[in-house]
């Protein structure tokens, strides 16, 4: 697909959601873009800040849900080198953590991840993944001009921040430091180390991050016995 097609599907998801779902039909026309079964897009990919912003569908958002637990797998790789990266889920021994859950999880798939840097330096990641046996209709060089392009699209129109939906990545990600801010508290820890507990009960349970942190704040999961 040309570029210029490219920006006019992007400008055209912006014009015409409103703004509080913007971020999926963004995920949507990416997902459709690049040919893909499925999209996720996450926004400042460190440790302790990381947000999924959309997820096209459970799948998207199982493997994103993985990375932020385990705290590696493709997207923190794109993100943390500022370049594509692809995972054959079946072969990769690159994050063994992430692909042994991830196969559990799903089963085998391709993804690919790239960087949203449309200044240069990367503030995000679009990841996207096909069933094994099929591919992408988008050459690498087309698609990181798609994320590209996205990341263009959301410094030009950030989603809100101070929506009062509980479900929001938002409120999310609030509750997962409310939550590291309570085990550093009361265990004596450092933030970090307040965080990777955190984190290794959350795969301890198979349960996502923000679900545990939602748990320990409203008290009904104790973390005493792993002091």
């Amino acid at each position: 697909m040309k570029r210029g097609a490219i920006l006019a599907r992007l400008i055209e998801a912006i014009t015409v959601a409103p703004a509080r779902s913007r971020p999926d039909e963004l995920g949507r026309t990416c997902r459709d873009l690049l040919g893909a079964v499925g999209t996720s897009i996450t926004i400042e990919n460190s440790a302790t800040n990381r947000v999924t912003l959309t997820a096209t569908d459970s799948t998207a958002a199982r493997l994103e849900d993985l990375q932020d637990v385990l705290g590696e797998g493709p997207g923190h790789a794109a993100y943390g080198a500022g370049e594509a990266v692809a995972a054959h889920l079946e072969t990769d021994r690159r994050w063994p953590e992430f692909v042994r859950s991830a196969l559990a999880a799903v089963g085998p798939l391709t993804i690919r991840c790239f960087p949203i840097r449309p200044g240069g330096r990367p503030f995000g990641v679009l990841s996207a993944y096909v069933a094994d046996g099929r591919t992408f209709t988008e050459s690498p060089q087309t698609s990181q001009f798609v994320a590209d392009a996205l990341g263009v699209a959301l410094l030009n129109d950030p989603p809100t921040g101070d929506e009062p939906d509980d479900r929001s990545p938002w409120m999310s990600r609030a509750v997962v430091h409310q939550a590291t801010g309570m085990i550093a508290g009361h265990l004596g820890l450092a933030i970090d180390d307040a965080s990777a507990l955190l984190r290794a009960r959350a795969y301890a349970r198979d349960e996502t991050l923000a679900r545990v942190a939602r748990l320990i704040v409203s008290r009904r999961l104790q973390l005493d016995g792993d002091r």
